[in-house]
């Protein structure tokens, strides 16, 4: 993905958003996000806060295409290229788990997707309050 308007449009299908869910979530005009998707001009500094709250992606990475220090959560993840539509996109690589948690959720029904959030939310609070491993130990 070489232009802004293509992480835009990435970004919002990756989220499996139409362009008037967008339109719903942050405000701008069907007819803006179609032209910003489509290059037609640079997003505003709002429409960027917009879609970096929506799209859960930094402004560098929107920007830019790459990812910020400050992005960076483990240091042991790698970076690969992937093929996406129109061409390679740089995206962290995952473990097979991890993909296979990412195609379950993504067959969920939207309700059941926000209680998945929830239970998430809830669960690194508590990793984060006892500090602990979030896994289960194995048992011998």
């Amino acid at each position: 993905m070489n232009s802004i308007g293509e992480r835009i449009r990435f970004s919002r299908k990756a989220n499996h958003l139409t362009l008037t869910d967008v339109n719903k979530l942050t405000g701008l005009s069907i007819g803006n996000l179609s032209e910003l998707e489509n290059n037609k001009f640079m997003p505003s500094t709002n429409a960027l806060l917009a879609f970096k709250k929506l799209f859960q992606v930094s402004i560098d990475w929107l920007l830019t295409g790459k990812y910020s220090n400050e992005m960076t959560t483990n240091p042991q993840i790698e970076v690969s290229d992937i093929t996406y539509e129109s061409g390679p996109v740089s995206f962290y690589s995952l473990s097979s788990d991890e993909q296979r948690l990412i195609e379950s959720y993504q067959g969920l029904s939207v309700e059941d997707q926000r209680a998945i959030w929830g239970f998430i939310s809830v669960a690194s609070k508590k990793y984060a309050k006892d500090k602990t491993s979030p896994l289960p130990k194995q048992q011998k």
